[in-house]
């Protein structure tokens, strides 16, 4: 019992403190889950991501990790990085298909916790991009239709 213990305390500290090769090392060992949660349902990449270990949230997120595992109070990785303007990770995140929309307990998306304009702007919707794709590929097939609009 005491070993399982130590392998968790060790987890979850060398996690937030970045030390990449340590969690490796756990990882390579199997003595813990990757989404092993503390009492406050935070798991290693929350932690990494708060305090912007990006070699740490590439390594969890690479090994499987849950890139969507809420806490307790509803964040997600995202939201921690977000929360304290970690910009690197939050884009690690998103690349790696990070939910945008999941609410936390107080009805906040990721986007809603931070100041910083460039982890905001990653953090917009695609949907408002695509759809001006969307229009223009519509304009395009018009000009290119067999009908005479004039034959209606």
């Amino acid at each position: 019992m005491m070993a399982e213990s130590s392998y968790e305390d060790a987890w979850f500290s060398n996690s937030k403190s970045g030390y990449v090769d340590d969690v490796k090392q756990i990882i390579d060992s199997k003595k813990v889950s990757l989404d092993l949660s503390d009492h406050l349902g935070n798991t290693a990449l929350h932690y990494a991501a708060t305090a912007g270990h990006i070699d740490v949230v590439e390594l969890l997120i690479k090994s499987g990790a849950n890139i969507n595992s809420i806490n307790k109070h509803g964040d997600t990785p995202l939201h921690k990085a977000s929360g304290r303007n970690r910009f690197e990770i939050v884009k690690v995140l998103v690349k790696s298909k990070a939910n945008i929309d999941i609410e936390n307990v107080d009805n906040e998306k990721a986007i809603d916790l931070t100041s910083n304009q460039d982890i905001k702007t990653e953090l917009l919707p695609e949907e408002e991009f695509e759809d001006d794709e969307d229009e223009d590929v519509k304009e395009d097939s018009d000009y290119n239709s067999d009908e005479d609009p004039e034959d209606d």
